[in-house]
């Protein structure tokens, strides 16, 4: 079995949401984020979650990734909510899509507003250039070097040998290297669901073989869902294993506690989600796996893992799977030098 682990310790980050709220309604935006939301992160929560984050297990976690939405919707807010992250002593980054950086000059003075914000990860793809020149992205790194603030700059297609998506990448080329580019696969639900039509995805009857980048910094919603990943599944309604919990019911310890026993959740950051497929195989229930999945694209198993109800059932009882956990725990100290899990077991 391949394997391809992300090498992003676990709970080393957690990312607050702070709005739905945003200059643009993209296309293909998985939270249909936009002008007309008004869904936002109170002061008061942000400042109680990220406190109790600050002094989780002696503060094992480290950075606080700000993000919607558009954090910088809102300056006042960005400002007040970074500003009191740094001082707990976590390394703040925060998402764009750069509206704010129209010139080299103005994208200047609104970072200098935020001077608490240490990492910078700037949106371009063909659905922001609809609204968001190119020039905004370049200004915007522009700005991040003069204050020596470290960037990244993810961009989404619907497949990797689209033409256009090959034409802003060379573009982002010239103002930057290529370990600076981010790039993710498209996916058909929030928003993109309605506009499937316009998008061309490559499928194929394997799923992909990846480990997953995302199940290790969970991310806390405006409304106090905590959530494993900030991908796709986040818009089922239903219970799934990255569903961690709300904070309106738990404290956000208690939440993190028991997510590092999330044998489903681990076993997807290590292997990827398509040992859940594997597993499914080796059980005689094959039906229940998918036909055709989106290539390159680990996101779309989960999803498709996770809308079916006798998946979840299975999964529910298996997680609880003895051998299964250990194999699990060994497999996070092996591969990732990850010891809690193992050490909640007794092993």
């Amino acid at each position: 079995m391949e394997n391809k682990p992300t090498d992003i310790p676990f709970l080393s980050n957690i990312g607050l949401m702070l709005t739905y709220k945003c200059s643009v309604a993209c296309p293909h935006c998985i939270v249909e984020a936009g002008p007309h939301r008004k869904e936002i992160m109170s002061i008061e929560n942000s400042f109680k979650w990220s406190l109790e984050a600050s002094v989780y297990r002696s503060r094992h976690i480290k950075g606080l990734a700000l993000t919607g939405g558009e954090p910088f919707f809102d300056m006042e807010n960005l400002k007040i909510i970074s500003e009191h992250g740094r001082k707990l002593g976590f390394v703040i980054s925060a998402v764009t899509n750069a509206f704010w950086a129209s010139t080299k000059e103005r994208a200047l003075e609104v970072l200098l507003q935020v001077p608490a914000i240490q990492m910078i990860s700037l949106s371009t793809d063909v659905y922001h250039l609809k609204s968001i020149p190119f020039d905004n992205i370049k200004n915007g790194i522009w700005a991040a070097k003069q204050l020596r603030i470290l960037y990244n700059i993810a961009v989404c297609t619907d497949s990797e040998e689209d033409t256009q998506y090959k034409r802003i990448i060379e573009d982002i080329l010239k103002i930057t290297d290529n370990d600076n580019i981010r790039t993710a696969i498209t996916f058909p639900v929030g928003r993109a669901e309605k506009h499937i039509k316009r998008f061309n995805y490559r499928v194929s009857s394997e799923p992909t073989i990846a480990a997953c980048t995302m199940a290790g910094s969970p991310v806390i919603f405006p409304e106090g869902k905590v959530m494993g990943c900030i991908g796709p599944v986040m818009k089922l309604s239903s219970s799934h294993p990255l569903v961690l919990g709300s904070l309106h019911n738990e404290s956000l310890s208690e939440i993190l506690d028991r997510a590092e026993s999330n044998t489903i959740l681990h076993a997807i950051r290590v292997w990827g989600p398509h040992i859940i497929v594997s597993i499914l195989q080796d059980h005689g229930l094959g039906d229940l796996i998918p036909k055709e999945y989106i290539a390159d694209c680990t996101c779309d198993i989960c999803y498709k893992l996770f809308t079916n109800d006798k998946v979840l059932d299975f999964l529910r009882a298996f997680s609880e799977d003895k051998e299964f956990k250990q194999k699990i725990a060994f497999a996070r100290m092996y591969y990732l030098s990850e010891s809690r899990m193992a050490e909640l077991l007794s092993l």
